[in-house]
């Protein structure tokens, strides 16, 4: 079940700017060498199989507009694995509101320092938002040895869209900004 509900959640991952993405890599591993891939992924009792193909056509699509060629798994330079997971969230907000504010001056005289103290009284207002988050971590994977050579991570706010052209236009958004920085590309000194 739990697994369903990490598939059914990155349909419901947020297309508002609060997507944060991270990647790391591998800096001895040597990019440059890589052109075909396969994308392995098994489907897991439970699995939304709608969220999943999406997200491997995106990945598909992706990798192959940026020139390399999708291959079975034995000629494969890389493979692509995907996971996604769901986490409940707690934001605490406090507001400070200052009620009959009114500034009144001090030190009046020489050496005593001038300056405005404020009397009054000050409440605080606190809420409490409870969200759930989304995460699509995207590993790329040396097959010679099964050392991942980069990863990707996607972390959202979950909101939910109500067409599956919404859903696939939103995946597809998610896995170009998390591929944007695959492959590595190396400075040369």
């Amino acid at each position: 079940m739990r697994v369903l509900i990490t598939f059914l959640s990155l349909l419901l991952l947020s297309a508002c700017s609060t997507m944060k993405v991270e990647t790391d890599y591998s800096p001895e591993f040597a990019f440059d060498t890589l052109s075909t891939f396969t994308i392995v992924h098994k489907d897991k009792e439970g699995d939304n199989t709608l969220t999943a193909s999406r997200i491997i056509d995106a990945l598909s699509n992706d990798l192959t507009t940026k020139g390399y060629q999708a291959v079975e798994r034995s000629a494969a330079d890389y493979y692509v694995l995907f996971h996604t997971d769901v986490r409940s969230k707690t934001k605490v907000d406090t507001d400070y509101q200052s009620l009959g504010m009114y500034p009144y001056r001090y030190g009046r005289g020489p050496g005593r320092g001038y300056g405005y103290n404020y009397g009054g009284m000050t409440t605080s207002t606190t809420r409490v938002y409870t969200y759930d988050e989304g995460k699509l971590i995207v590993d790329i994977v040396d097959p010679r040895d099964n050392d991942i050579i980069w990863r990707g991570i996607a972390t959202d706010r979950l909101k939910s869209h109500d067409d599956p052209d919404e859903r696939r236009a939103y995946i597809d958004e998610v896995i170009a900004e998390l591929l944007k920085t695959f492959p590595v590309k190396k400075n040369v000194r």
